[in-house]
């Protein structure tokens, strides 16, 4: 028996990093609140379905209904890990049962009274995946059932559930279990398998577990198969989970950091021997604990600029792995591009004054235009407002985001000589750098490429110089380095992202409006 069957928990207590859950769930229990109908939910492998098993448990205890089944009598027996299954206890897999021929069967079924237990319950796992239709067919019984039936949904997509569907249940979140329950879970595991592990090893097992008890306990069995001797070796470890040894992944950021190119394209030559989503991960992992380190010590500077621009060009370059490129030509180009970060080679302040709008715009663009302004009549602007909503409802949804009138609250037009200047009014001024930085500065173009095609191409687009919140919008090539780290850091609190148009901006690339 796999590990995860073998320690599947058969009573509330055992189960782990659902606490609160299985508290109410006893408490209801014992306080005979019994409901119709309940909707479990959360991530794969964190406890739905042997908690629907144990809620079973719980109600055709022959000392029950009761928390704590007696684990003696036929019903517990039958319903615990080596057992045969009960009659009046079915579990149905909704994906592969989940048509309305397969819920007119259910509902025919349910009008059966319990062959020998106290309750009739139906597990339904991965309710999901029950049609519009399925779901529609078992309203009415779900709704009201007959008496002593108990429904229970487990899903990993609860919004995918028919809404009314879930008003009908109680619904219980679960959560991914922490990591530091998760490995005390483990090592007590590989104690009672007569294993020894370091911690080394179960923070291993624990990371590639990612908060799921099977998804770790699968991972720990494969580390005890593949073991030499009783005690799990890292090392071994380490090359049957194919993952990288952490001082390839340091040494290759520090020679990236440090601009040391021979290096850097000596150790990523060694990373080639990998599997690409592995040496991502390893990479992003040790980028994300140098930024939280940097960050908490106050030290958002140039180091801190670079790490986000390595890990914004790492997720780029990502797509390389999935090219039928050699591995070796990818890492290549990689370690190329994350190289060439300009930040070294500048100045803290001395922008180039020849830089280019952020804002693209051709030769013709308002800006080459003669600065005389006509206001555009009351009823033609009501015209282009419409045509701008429209324009915005179009857009990609990445795009949207930045563009919704949360972000642009006002959005004006003026004449200028047969031109239509569209003057956006962002509601912040990171609203506006956001705006121009993200998704490598192709929001700009894409609104702009919009524009001209339900517009025309006598429109252009161009930020105003005051943020509705009345704050002046800086331009990002004019601000110190301190500006920028300030920047840089607001930006990854509300949202990951790139850096390298920061640096292009400051290096005099780039210029945003």
């Amino acid at each position: 028996m796999s590990l995860y069957g073998k320690y599947r928990p058969e009573t509330f207590p055992e189960v782990i990093g659902q606490d609160l859950i299985t508290s109410s769930l006893s408490n209801a229990i014992d306080n005979s609140r019994i409901s119709q109908a309940y909707l479990f939910s959360g991530p794969r492998g964190c406890g739905k379905t042997s908690c629907a098993r144990i809620l079973a448990r719980c109600l055709n205890c022959a000392k029950g209904p009761t928390s704590h089944p007696c684990g003696e009598c036929e019903s517990c027996i039958e319903l615990g890990r080596n057992g045969s299954g009960s009659l009046d206890v079915m579990e149905i897999d909704a994906a592969s049962h989940n048509s309305v021929e397969d819920a007119r069967n259910l509902r025919e079924q349910v009008q059966f009274s319990p062959v020998r237990d106290r309750y009739k319950i139906f597990i339904l796992d991965e309710a999901h995946m029950i049609s519009t239709q399925g779901f529609n067919a078992l309203l009415k019984v779900v709704e009201e059932p007959p008496k002593n039936t108990v429904f229970i949904f487990a899903t990993t997509a609860p919004e995918k559930v028919l809404a009314t569907i879930r008003s009908r249940t109680v619904h219980y979140s679960f959560r991914l279990v922490e990591p530091s329950v998760m490995k005390k879970h483990l090592r007590y595991v590989c104690e009672k398998e007569g294993i020894r592990a370091g911690d080394e090893v179960l923070d291993m097992v624990v990371r590639q577990g990612g908060g799921s008890v099977r998804d770790s306990l699968s991972v720990l069995e494969e580390l005890i198969n593949g073991r030499s001797e009783e005690t799990l070796d890292p090392e071994r470890c380490r090359k049957i989970l194919g993952l990288l040894p952490s001082e390839l992944v340091e040494g290759y950021l520090e020679a990236v950091l440090k601009g040391e190119a021979a290096k850097a394209y000596e150790l990523g030559g060694k990373m080639g021997d990998f599997e690409p989503s592995a040496m991502m991960e390893a990479l992003l992992e040790s980028v994300r604990g140098r930024l939280v380190e940097n960050f908490e010590r106050g030290k958002e500077g140039k180091d801190s600029a670079q790490l986000l621009f390595i890990s914004e060009s790492v997720k780029d370059y990502s797509s390389l792995f999935k090219l039928s490129l050699s591995q070796s030509l990818s890492l290549d180009l990689l370690t190329s591009k994350l190289l060439s970060f300009p930040f070294s080679a500048l100045p803290p302040s001395s922008p180039s004054p020849a830089s280019p709008s952020a804002f693209p715009a051709p030769a013709s663009s308002p800006a080459s235009l003669p600065p005389k302004k006509d206001p555009v009549s009351s009823q033609g602007k009501e015209e282009l407002e419409e045509k701008w909503e429209k324009l915005v409802s179009s857009l990609p949804e990445e795009v949207k985001g930045n563009v919704e009138k949360e972000k642009i609250p006002a959005v004006d037009f003026e004449e200028r000589q047969g031109k239509t200047l569209i003057l956006l009014t962002f509601a912040t001024p990171l609203d506006q750098h956001a705006f121009a930085l993200r998704l490598n500065r192709t929001i700009p173009k894409i609104v702009g490429e919009a524009v001209k095609k339900e517009f025309g191409p006598s429109f252009f687009i161009q930020p105003a110089k005051k943020a509705a919140n009345g704050e002046t919008v800086t331009k990002v090539r004019d601000m110190s380095m301190e500006e920028l780290s300030r920047l840089s850091g607001e930006m990854l609190k509300e949202k990951p992202l790139s850096v390298e148009e920061i640096a292009q901006k400051v290096e005099g690339k780039v210029v945003e409006g």
